[in-house]
């Protein structure tokens, strides 16, 4: 009897039905679609995402960033004064390249911290025009105060 229930229900699902379709390829149809509404969902759901505040140029590493900042705070905090109060130069230096490795490391991929980096880089030119521009003078104020005797002496 339960074999015979087994058949009856293959005969149903493959049957042809009034409008021509096999109630299989109806089944097929309806999983599709939910499939094709599965994968729209997840690809918006990215997308939201990855739009957020906290996402960065490639993507959310919004937990990188704050262990980013915490391995910062931790050398600034407690491993670059321990060096500097033992006297020892080296590790004071390696530590200092460490700092500043994890600082470009954040700044690449934490869009507030590429900012930081991007406004102290635009400071650092502003500087170096400002020097050049010192230098400039100073040459100039050297030659009218000497009476133009100052060549050779200055750049």
């Amino acid at each position: 009897m339960a074999a015979a229930a087994g058949t009856q229900l293959e005969l149903q699902l493959c049957a042809p039905r009034a409008d021509g379709l096999f109630m299989t390829s109806r089944i097929l149809r309806r999983c599709l679609t939910a499939l094709v509404l599965v994968a729209a969902t997840w690809t918006l759901a990215g997308v939201a995402i990855a739009s957020s505040p906290e996402a960065g140029a490639k993507g959310n590493y919004r937990g990188e960033c704050r262990r980013l900042t915490k391995q910062i705070n931790h050398f600034e905090g407690t491993i670059l004064p321990m060096a500097i109060d033992r006297g020892n130069r080296g590790w004071e230096n390696a530590t200092n390249a460490q700092i500043e490795r994890l600082w470009h490391r954040r700044a690449d991929l934490c869009p507030k911290y590429g900012a930081q980096r991007t406004m102290l880089a635009k400071a650092a030119d502003d500087a170096r025009k400002f020097k050049k521009l010192l230098a400039a003078a100073g040459r100039a104020a050297a030659t009218y105060f000497t009476g133009g005797l100052s060549g050779g002496i200055l750049p």
